[in-house]
Parts: C-alpha cells; sequence; structure tokens
C-alpha cells in the first residue's frame, strides 16, 4: 500500500490545454465541478481528476452517495495500477486486505497523541459535529443556537466527570450518566436509592475521591455544581429537550453497523492516507444506508479533515485528496473551515454536484446563497458542464467575468424620399459568455464521440490557450 511521499507540488497532474498544466499546487487550492445530470461531469472532468491523482501517488478519502462510486474507484485503482491502496470502510470485510474495518472516533480521540489529544472541548465539538450532520444543518458561520450551547454544556460536563472517574470513554456511558442524572434538586438531598443506583452519582462519587491536579479539580469542581446544582434546577422541559438534542443522535449510533464500526474497536485511522497513501472508501453510500450512511461519512469526513490540518507537511509531505460527488450530501460548515487552510496542509478537495441550487437547498436559511459562495469561493478551480439550471449558468457566467466589447448597430428609416440606412457601433460590457452557452456544451456518448465539454476557470489565472480567465477544455470519457 505504500506510496513515494516525495511529490513535486509543482509537478503537472493534467494539461487542460497543449499549453495549460494543472499542478499539485493548483489542485490544492480546491475544485468545484457542476453539471447536470448526464452531462459527462464524473466520466468525464471527474474521471480525469480521479485518476490523475491516483497516478500521483496520493492518498484520499473518498464519499460514496451512490452504490456504485465504489466500483468506479476500484476501476481507476485497477486503470492506475493503484488497487492495493484502496481500503473499502465497509459493514463488510474488506476481502483486499482480509480486514474488517473500524473506527472508534470517541477513543481514536481520546487516545491520540499530540496537542489537542485526550481535551475534553475537542471531544464536545466532535460530538456538536454529528448533532450538526444528523440534523443537516450547515450554517458556515457557526453561529450556536441555544439548545446546541446547552447540549455543548451537557456533553461537557458529562465527559469530565466520566474521565475523572475511569480511564475509558465510550459514547454508551456518556448517554448512560445523562439519562441517570438527577431531574430535581430533591432526588439529590432525599433520595438514598438515586446515590446508590445511579450512574452518574457513582461518577461523581468516584472522581470526588480521586487523586486531581488543580486543574482537574477545577474541572471537578465546576462539573460537580452543573450535575448537582443547575441541571436539576432546569425546567423539566427544558432538561427533558435538552437530552433529547443529544440522546436522539448519540441513538443511532448505538445501534447496529454504526455501533459496530464506530464504538467498539479502532483498527482504520484518518493518518493511513498521508502515511500509506491509503485510498479510503467510505462505502456507506446515502442511497442505500440514508440518514446513517450520512451520519457515518460525515463523522469519518470530519476526523479525516481534522487529521490532515494538524498533520506537519515536513515530515509527512505526501498530498491527499477529499472527493465528494453529489457533494450537496456531504457539506458542513467545518468545510469553510477547513478549505480556507487545506492549501498549506496539502489537501486536495473535489466537490461535485449538478448544480449551485443544491447548496443553497441544504444550506438553507435565510443566507443560504450568500455562504453558498462563500463556501465556493475557496474552492479556485471551478469546472462548468452541461446544465439547464439558470442560476447555476448565471453563477457561471458572473465567475468568469465580463470584458468591453464592440456591439454594432443598424436602423433603416423612411422619412418619405426613400429609405435610409444607418450604422455604427460603441463599446459596451458584455459577459465573456453567455448563461445560455453553458446549455449546449458536449455531454459526451456516442453522438459526441465519447468526447465531454467543460469550461475551465481559476481564480487569478490567465489560460495560455486563450489568454483570458477561461477555456473550454475537452475530456475523453473513461
Amino acid at each position: 500500500m505504500s506510496t513515494g511521499n516525495s511529490i513535486d507540488l509543482n509537478s503537472p497532474l493534467l494539461f487542460f490545454s497543449s499549453k495549460d498544466a494543472w499542478t499539485v499546487n493548483d489542485a490544492t487550492q480546491g475544485i468545484s465541478i457542476m453539471g447536470a445530470t448526464g452531462s459527462g461531469k464524473t466520466s468525464g472532468s471527474g474521471a480525469t481528476l480521479a485518476k490523475a491523482f491516483l497516478r500521483a501517488g496520493m492518498g484520499g478519502l473518498v464519499m460514496c452517495a451512490k452504490p456504485e462510486e465504489r466500483l468506479l474507484w476500484e476501476q481507476y485503482a485497477k486503470e492506475t495500477g493503484r488497487s492495493d491502496s484502496l481500503v473499502i470502510f465497509s459493514p463488510d470485510k474488506d476481502k483486499r486486505h482480509n480486514q474488517f474495518w473500524r473506527f472508534n472516533f470517541l477513543e481514536y480521540e481520546l487516545q491520540r497523541t499530540g496537542r489537542g489529544g485526550g481535551q475534553t472541548e475537542i471531544i464536545v465539538n466532535l460530538i456538536t459535529r454529528i448533532s450538526e450532520i444528523a440534523e443537516g444543518t450547515h450554517d458556515i458561520a457557526g453561529k450556536e443556537q441555544f439548545w446546541e450551547r446547552a447540549m455543548r454544556q451537557l456533553v461537557r460536563n458529562a465527559i469530565e466527570i466520566i474521565a475523572l472517574s475511569q480511564k475509558t470513554l465510550t459514547l454508551k456511558d456518556i448517554v448512560k450518566l445523562v439519562r441517570d442524572a438527577p431531574n430535581s434538586l430533591e432526588q439529590i438531598g432525599e433520595d438514598a436509592k438515586w446515590w446508590d443506583t445511579s450512574y452518574c452519582a457513582k461518577c461523581l462519587l468516584t472522581a470526588s475521591e480521586n487523586a486531581k491536579t488543580p486543574r482537574e479539580l477545577n474541572d471537578f469542581e465546576m462539573a460537580e455544581d452543573y450535575w448537582l446544582h443547575e441541571f436539576p434546577n432546569l425546567g423539566d422541559r427544558t432538561r427533558s429537550s435538552i437530552i433529547a438534542t443529544f440522546t436522539s443522535v448519540a441513538d443511532q449510533l448505538l445501534h447496529g453497523i454504526a455501533w459496530e464500526m464506530f464504538c467498539t474497536e479502532t483498527n482504520i485511522v484518518p493518518e493511513m492516507t498521508y502515511k500509506d497513501g491509503a485510498v479510503i472508501i467510505l462505502d456507506l453510500p446515502i442511497q442505500e444506508y440514508q440518514v446513517l450512511g450520512r451520519i457515518t461519512q460525515g463523522i469519518f469526513k470530519f476526523m479525516f479533515q481534522r487529521a490532515i490540518l494538524r498533520r506537519n507537511p515536513k515530515t509527512d509531505p505526501l498530498p491527499v485528496f477529499l472527493w465528494a460527488d453529489e457533494a450537496q450530501n456531504f457539506v458542513s460548515s467545518f468545510d469553510y473551515q477547513y478549505q480556507a487552510v487545506a492549501r498549506s496542509a496539502r489537501s486536495c478537495t473535489v466537490y461535485m454536484t449538478q448544480n449551485i441550487s443544491n447548496y443553497y437547498s441544504v444550506l438553507g436559511g435565510p443566507n443560504s446563497q450568500s455562504e453558498a459562495h462563500a463556501f465556493l469561493a475557496n474552492l479556485q478551480t471551478k469546472i462548468f458542464h452541461a446544465n439547464g439550471d439558470h442560476a447555476t449558468n448565471q453563477y457561471a457566467a458572473d465567475t468568469i467575468g465580463q470584458k468591453w466589447q464592440t456591439a454594432a448597430s443598424y436602423s433603416v428609416s423612411n422619412a418619405g424620399q426613400g429609405p435610409s440606412n444607418t450604422g455604427g457601433g460603441g463599446e459596451v460590457v458584455q459577459y465573456k459568455i453567455l448563461p445560455a452557452e453553458f446549455t449546449t456544451l458536449r455531454k459526451g456518448g456516442p453522438e459526441n464521440d465519447f468526447q465531454v465539454s467543460g469550461v475551465v476557470f481559476q481564480g487569478g489565472r490567465i489560460w495560455k490557450a486563450t489568454n483570458d480567465t477561461y477555456l473550454t477544455s475537452v475530456f475523453e470519457q473513461g
């Protein structure tokens, strides 16, 4: 599985024209691909990019919206000699490596070395991200609402008490402590049974007796005050709503294949992508696993992104890629933060979708359009394929820009002495490519000799082939 890690960032990955190389460094600035269903975006520019990444020896993470995604990448790997690099993360055994892959994300975060490892607030942030993924909320501004802040407080204080009372931390333990927490001050002061049988009470008592550093003592006192005073003092409806905000999400991970894959042991970690050149395929396609597929893939994706951002490119220089076709299923608020610094982390993000309206829809809210544009602004290379979506074609035309052009005028008049013809011209500002032109790009197939056209734009670049901000590139389907 191991590949070389001495990749020159200025080496060409592919050529968009005979004069225009596109390098690893260009790829680390992010790629957005848009094209209607049947436009050839996956079999055209998508396949071209994927094979270029594999030929370069990169590791990466592949999200799966459709069941055929794994088969597609197996074919890419076969064609590029990278089959041994594939790791199929799935409920089924990966026959290539004779392994059932498991990733206990809480244990991983608690036990990992390096700065930030095992920190309560980072684990709280992780669980909050899971809630965001489950609820499908993707506000890139990261605004915390009341219920989210309350859930973070609940989880933070649960983790503190468990961590100070025992050596292990599991999602099941956090849920159990929350469900066994006191629901009134009277229960704490008068109910001896609660102190004898409650897991929350047991952890509080054990944590109080264990030796603690000054910082741990402060954390214990804050958590103890929360569980014995603040939490039971909440109104019944408020308290039950906070609990439900957390447990409704956690419960989805404590059953069936989700529990088996994400809450038991760990034999796969995101670091394999840049240390070993592994290409991890998250074979839990959303079309088959629905919400569960989105949550489980979202967890691994978030952990991958954080692992890539904290690595040291000097000691682990291998570039990696993050690949998401049907990307509207996988967008999260963290993508905005991640992509802003992905270049220095040597990470190449490729997000593919049918149209920009998909991003508007999943981001939701009154600022969905500005949030989508802010996210896409961090994906510097944009490839536009054939599309019938007005918003996408308008966005493409606006992105590529306008220029001064000479517009001719002609008129005929009749003042009683015969017709009079006049002509002229003037300088006007017009789109370099009119929105309607994106509706007629070649979509591949036998009628187009299996060639797909795509208009390529890269922020801050003038293409040599056109001496302009865009060029129309032809991709062979494969």
